[in-house]
């Protein structure tokens, strides 16, 4: 036994290389064991071509829709903006949502909280919001 712990010894002081290799592989072996976190992903939304909710008609391509709605959140380097928005007549019920833009210039005419009138048009790739204003004073409100 003294034996051999004497030839790992001299192994050792000899051979600096297989020390190294004696400490680094357990610990590389231990590091890529374990198991990698998930980074959450935050997806921003998508146009999706709409097929209408329950109760209205398809909408039409390309037609202009008119709207007014409380902004919720604007998301600016994205592109897209978050509306709480009356019924739309003809193409949706009132609800809360995000629309893209056509033009991210057009976020500039509203901060979150202001009350704005804005036209939507459905195209097959989606709804877009074409224009958008603050409101005035004798819009309806949601």
């Amino acid at each position: 036994m003294e034996n051999t712990l004497t030839s790992l010894i001299m192994l050792f002081n000899n051979n600096r290389r297989v020390y190294w290799l004696l400490i680094v592989l357990p610990l590389l072996t231990t590091i890529s064991c374990q198991k990698q976190r998930q980074i959450a992903q935050v997806t921003p939304p998508t146009p999706t071509p709409a097929m209408g909710p329950p109760g209205y008609p398809p909408p039409v391509m390309n037609q202009p829709y008119p709207a007014t709605g409380i902004v919720v959140l604007i998301n600016r380097q994205e592109g897209w903006i978050e509306i709480n928005h009356d019924e739309i007549k003809g193409l949706m019920p009132a609800m809360q949502m995000e629309f893209w833009v056509k033009d991210k210039a057009l976020l500039d005419n509203a901060k979150a909280g202001d009350r704005v009138d804005f036209t939507i048009i459905e195209t097959p790739k989606g709804e877009y919001l074409t224009e958008l204003r603050r409101a005035t004073s004798n819009s309806p409100s949601p």
